[in-house]
């Protein structure tokens, strides 16, 4: 470990971007995370996993750390680990699955109040003002207060300029003014270096893409380097999507005689019936929903709200649970949401996607992912004659370009039509 260790200091000196307080800090925050590894009788930087940074972190947050010094720490990490990686001296980063000590991680279904949001945020101005942070802090409100985006969003956009300003750290700039092209060049450079995936990629630079529009906007800076970059080329991804029939057996296996399984048949016929994202099914209220007219009244990404109408049997499936099944889940307590655990909280996106694995290996239907049913849904939609922009409307897509992708999925449909429509069949 120490050998590994000394060839990154060598690596920092010769490299000469960081300037020597910056140094001194790394050298010591690795050294307090060397030790710790070491009392968990961690021999080598390729036994260290991810529960170890998860522990670490943890026991300084019981030492009371601020939030400035849990930053510091890992970015000191984050940047080690990548060299380690560089150097072929490790085969996996740990890291790469660590998004931040617990403390400031959010659940991602829970929706947060703006003085909940302003105490998030200003995390970053503990130990004292920097003007990187500052900017950053402005951002985030801007997002969340002006943009509407929901807390999930904000989380992966902190995590994302994070890591940059943890990379101009290292570069030893001290104002989003004096970042160039050749800095995010470099950025992306390493990035791939550590293996994230061109669309991980392109989310990253998406992010910053938003942040420094916003610096021009405010007049922070006086000329965006971002623009001059091109987002990485995309492989093209279709989505996974089930056949009618497999949708059929996954909706029939839930069992609507107890009231989880009224939960779950409701659950699984309503994201079914409206295709929507699993965060707004999860979040749905009892407001949200009028049974008599047959709609849900879905808020989604930024703060738009659409109707989307519900199917016979997810009413009537919705009714079943509400009569039967969620009053004996919520257990005398109150709540307004529509799903709930069986401790009678607000059900999770994690706790969801466990349901439908559970259903998935009941029914026999193949490996899904949390949004398989929406993709089917749309899918289905599309098969059967609905409009392209009907379809948009309906998932809640800012852009038609998103909806398009379902297009490819049905190539017997396309077949047919170009048949019918084309001069010489």
């Amino acid at each position: 470990m120490d050998a590994a260790l000394g060839q990154y200091y060598h690596h920092l000196e010769t490299e000469g971007s960081l300037a020597a307080p910056a140094l001194e800090a790394y050298t010591r925050d690795l050294q307090d995370f060397r030790e710790f590894a070491r009392s968990l009788g961690r021999l080598s930087w390729e036994m260290v996993a991810l529960e170890d940074l998860q522990a670490y972190f943890k026991s300084l947050e019981s030492q009371g750390l601020p939030g400035r010094s849990l930053d510091h720490r890992l970015g000191a990490l984050r940047h080690f680990f990548q060299f380690l990686l560089q150097k072929q001296l490790i085969a996996a980063n740990p890291l790469e699955q660590f998004f931040g000590p617990a403390s400031q991680i959010q659940s991602p279904s829970q929706v947060l109040s703006k003085p909940e949001i302003k105490a998030l945020l200003s995390e970053l101005l503990q130990a004292g003002p920097d003007y990187l942070d500052e900017l950053l802090e402005q951002f985030y409100h801007h997002l969340a207060a002006e943009r509407g985006l929901a807390a999930l969003t904000l989380e992966s956009y902190s995590h994302d300029l994070q890591d940059f300003r943890e990379f101009l750290f290292t570069l030893a700039r001290t104002s989003w003014e004096e970042v160039t092209l050749e800095d995010l060049q470099t950025y992306l450079g390493a990035l791939e270096a550590r293996g994230l995936s061109a669309r991980s990629r392109a989310r990253r630079l998406s992010a910053l893409r938003q942040f420094f529009r916003f610096l021009v906007r405010e007049e922070k800076i006086s000329s965006n380097p971002v623009e001059l970059l091109d987002s990485p080329r995309l492989p093209m991804k279709l989505p996974n999507v089930l056949g009618e029939g497999e949708v059929a057996a996954l909706l029939a296996a839930t069992d609507p005689t107890t009231p989880r399984g009224q939960r779950d048949g409701a659950l699984l016929e309503v994201l079914y019936a409206t295709g929507l994202r699993v965060s707004e099914l999860v979040g749905l209220t009892l407001k949200q929903v009028d049974l008599r007219r047959g709609v849900v009244r879905v808020r989604g990404k930024g703060n738009k709200e659409r109707v989307v109408p519900l199917v016979a049997p997810a009413v009537e499936k919705l009714n079943l649970y509400l009569a039967q099944g969620r009053p004996q889940l919520i257990k005398g307590r109150e709540s307004h949401y529509i799903f709930l655990n069986r401790r009678g909280g607000p059900l999770s996106r994690q706790g969801f996607w466990k349901i439908l694995k559970h259903y998935a290996l009941q029914a026999g239907v193949r490996e899904l992912s949390p949004h398989t049913l929406r993709h089917s849904f749309a899918t289905h939609l599309l098969s059967r004659g609905a409009n392209l922009r009907v379809l948009q409307l309906l998932l809640g897509h800012a852009d038609l370009a998103t909806t398009q992708i379902y297009t490819h999925l049905d190539a017997a449909r396309l077949r047919e039509v170009h048949k019918k429509a084309h001069p010489r069949p």
